[in-house]
């Protein structure tokens, strides 16, 4: 077998679960309160302690100290439409017939703590998880040998802080510590493409993480009363997972297994199948380089009661390109995903509205750009396209100190179109042609102390 065939078993390699909420596997969603503005003023609209993420210089313009505690539960679902998808072998081709589906619900918690040292110092601490989500195919979906699980968690802990250097502007330097835990898994085809069905398939499965430690550097600037300008730029961490890969084999690949009833003669066996794999069983490793994002915020206050705020983010997908899996003791590659990502903008439009003295209103709608959309190469694992936010939210006094913020945001998903080759065996090629309905819909809350 060569490792084109293990690239199936392995599947696509690490760092890469499914439905995303802003482009590929980037989660925007470290504020309720900014979600209900579909994440517009981000940098520049400065509420409660969630600045310490989004623009740590904004710190300094909060009074006192503040804790904020919240979290966004995550509702997504992706429909795959079989739209021809067939299984190649010896030049034979065989139809696959089925769709897919995966519906997983998530949650995203965040808590951020601002404290005064002086004047025109402040610092702040929170914990999040800027990048990850995961889906969940059966095992007979047609797309089964490039990938059934998919999980990916990174955890964000950020120590901050800002000066104030005069009363127009103030800057903030921070250092992030972050993990990384991921877990995928796939079939693989037991019978090396003699028989290829979900009852001889074999499971494979990676597990791998990493840990490093990032920067971010922020400006607030206010030329005017009434109007505020934020700078963010937060460094991408270069995580070098160690993992292993195992095989569950199937009674088709077990030593000494013959070929599956009703197959044509071959001189494989079940022997070089499990052979193969367990060559490439136990440690492996692989380098993820997540992309630095560059945020400019604006907002502006229109009398009293309204605040316009605007969003111009851009993310650096152009640093995963491709991405390889290698088995620690040979050094030999076990399996590549090609990515070619782009870099990628995000444009967001929000509104704030102060219906009164203990109630403010927040509207949003945004534009996220997906970093890979030709068919090609987008991965079932990340189906992704072009979406668009659709966001409300409020804010409500609870007391002099205690405030709640509630958001709801629905992204409309373009389809993401899939015409994929997989070498899954020996000879063999898997092509996977259809597309995914997507939706995601997300409801957040979170609480203010003032103290």
């Amino acid at each position: 077998m060569d490792k084109k065939a293990l690239s199936v078993a392995l599947s696509l390699t690490v760092a890469l679960p499914s439905t995303a909420l802003a482009s590929s596997f980037q989660l925007l969603e470290q504020s309720p309160a900014h979600l209900g503005k579909a994440f517009a003023g981000t940098a520049s609209d400065i509420t409660d302690a969630s600045t310490v993420y989004y623009n740590p210089a904004g710190m300094s313009r909060l009074e006192g100290s503040h804790v904020t505690l919240g979290g966004n539960a995550v509702f997504t679902e992706a429909d795959f439409v079989n739209d021809g998808s067939s299984y190649t072998v010896g030049g034979n081709t065989v139809p696959v017939s089925g769709g897919g589906n995966t519906d997983e619900t998530g949650f995203i918690p965040n808590v951020y703590w601002v404290a005064p040292l002086t004047e025109r110092l402040t610092v702040g601490v929170g914990a999040g998880g800027p990048f990850g989500l995961s889906s969940d195919f059966d095992d007979t979906w047609p797309g089964r040998y490039s990938a059934t699980f998919s999980e990916l968690e990174v955890m964000n802990l950020n120590a901050t802080t800002a000066w104030e250097l005069t009363d127009q502007i103030a800057v903030g330097l921070g250092v992030n510590y972050q993990r990384m835990d991921v877990t995928l898994e796939s079939q693989f085809d037991s019978t090396l493409g003699l028989n290829p069905n979900p009852e001889t398939d074999t499971g494979a499965r990676i597990e791998g993480d990493d840990d490093d430690f990032v920067l971010d550097a922020s400006v607030l600037w206010t030329p005017a009363p009434g109007t505020d300008i934020g700078l963010v730029w937060r460094q991408g961490g270069d995580f070098t997972l160690e993992g292993t890969a195992s095989f569950d084999l199937n009674a088709a690949c077990a030593p000494g297994a013959g070929l599956p009833t009703g197959a044509p003669p071959a001189p494989t066996t079940g022997t070089l199948c499990a052979g193969a794999l367990a060559a490439r069983e136990g440690g492996v490793t692989a380098n993820a380089d997540l992309p630095d994002t560059l945020t400019l915020s604006a907002s502006q206050q229109l009398g009293e009661r309204w605040t316009v705020h605007a969003d111009l983010a851009q993310t650096r997908w152009s640093s995963i390109q491709t991405i390889a899996v290698d088995n620690v003791e040979s050094g030999e590659n076990v399996t590549e995903l090609h990515l070619n990502y782009d870099d990628t903008l995000r444009f967001a439009l929000g509104a704030s509205y102060a219906f009164s003295d203990t109630m403010t209103w927040r509207f949003g709608v945004a534009k996220d750009e997906a970093p890979q959309t030709d068919p090609a190469y987008v991965s079932p694992r990340i189906p992704d396209e072009d979406r668009t936010w659709l966001a409300v939210g409020a804010n409500m006094m609870l007391s002099d100190a205690l405030s709640l913020d509630v958001s709801y945001a629905h992204l409309m998903v373009d389809d993401a179109q899939l015409n994929r080759q997989d070498a899954t065996a020996t000879g063999g090629t898997y092509n996977l042609e259809g597309h995914f309905d997507n939706s995601v819909n997300i409801v957040g809350a979170q609480l203010n102390w003032h103290f």
